[in-house]
């Protein structure tokens, strides 16, 4: 189906008049940089802050891309998330609870569209690999995965970047976003039964939940991509200089505590036990960072 389609066009502009009578226009109101050098730990970076001003705004302008790209591509996978869940619940109230998030999630995407670049942003690894977990993981096992965990750690991500965004109409986007994250959350752990979980979904919850917390560990890899392209960034040394100066491994600290948290639930300290044997929610030193970075410079 091509773009062009006019029945795909009239579906789009039904779902947008919807979506316009379910929540108050916001647009932007043109402050640059949408977040600051210190929010993304550049002003630690020498390299950065030598810079001249032009050049300090792109760098600044590409990681607000990366970042709203990543949270627009989330939502939108939370509409077919939704959509799955309600076609697989199993009586009316639960059919009703993931058709109402799904309304939410859809919303969200239309709320943070003005902000994106012209044409939709191709979905980086983290946006894959989420969007492959939600079109073959077990209803039980994405209520954990997507809803208890991902949801929850959206309520404090989404706040962070409230508070500290400079344009007023994208940051109440964000603090509508973490609101809604909490009430998905607790529907999420609303939903989830840990006795439910059957062993390819313990195998299913094993490897998503390592290979998600492996891509947390390797630190803000979209920033340090950034500096590269606007200022270049020389060898292997450099790039690991440049994750330390960020301070990587602290900010990645307090992300993976939160995540155990999240995953701390009960009927699952077999999961946390199991990426705690395995380093998995300590992060990666930066010369480690470094080299998964240039691995795939």
């Amino acid at each position: 189906m091509s773009a062009s389609d006019p029945r795909r066009d009239a579906l789009r502009r039904a779902a947008d008049r919807i979506a316009r009578c379910r929540t108050q226009p916001t647009a932007p109101d043109g402050a640059l940089p949408l977040w600051n050098a210190a929010f993304f730990g550049l002003d630690r970076v020498a390299c950065f802050g030598e810079a001249d001003a032009e050049t300090r705004q792109s760098v600044l302008a590409d990681c607000a891309a990366s970042m709203l790209a990543e949270s627009w591509h989330i939502e939108r996978c939370g509409i077919d998330y939704c959509a799955r869940m309600t076609l697989t619940a199993e009586d009316d109230d639960e059919r009703r609870l993931f058709a109402l998030i799904g309304a939410d999630e859809a919303r969200h995407a239309g709320w943070l569209a003005p902000w994106l670049a012209p044409g939709a942003p191709e979905p980086d690894p983290f946006n894959r690999f989420i969007a492959g977990l939600a079109a073959t993981g077990t209803p039980q096992a994405l209520a954990f995965l997507l809803q208890v965990v991902l949801e929850g750690f959206g309520t404090t991500h989404y706040s962070a970047l409230a508070a500290h965004c400079r344009d007023a109409g994208l940051a109440d986007v964000f603090q509508r976003l973490s609101r809604d994250e909490a009430l998905h959350h607790a529907a999420g752990l609303a939903a989830f039964r840990p006795d439910g979980l059957t062993p390819g979904d313990r195998r299913f919850l094993a490897d998503a939940t390592q290979v998600f917390l492996e891509m947390i560990r390797c630190g803000p890899q979209a920033v340090v991509a950034a500096l590269d392209k606007g200022i270049g960034l020389g060898d292997q040394a450099d790039v690991a200089a440049t994750f330390a100066a960020i301070d990587a491994g602290a900010a990645g600290a307090a992300k993976l505590a939160r995540l155990r948290r999240l995953m701390a639930q009960p009927g699952m300290a077999w999961l946390v036990d199991t990426l705690a044997a395995g380093g998995l929610f300590a992060p990666c030193p930066a010369p480690d960072c470094a080299r998964i970075y240039t691995a795939s410079r």
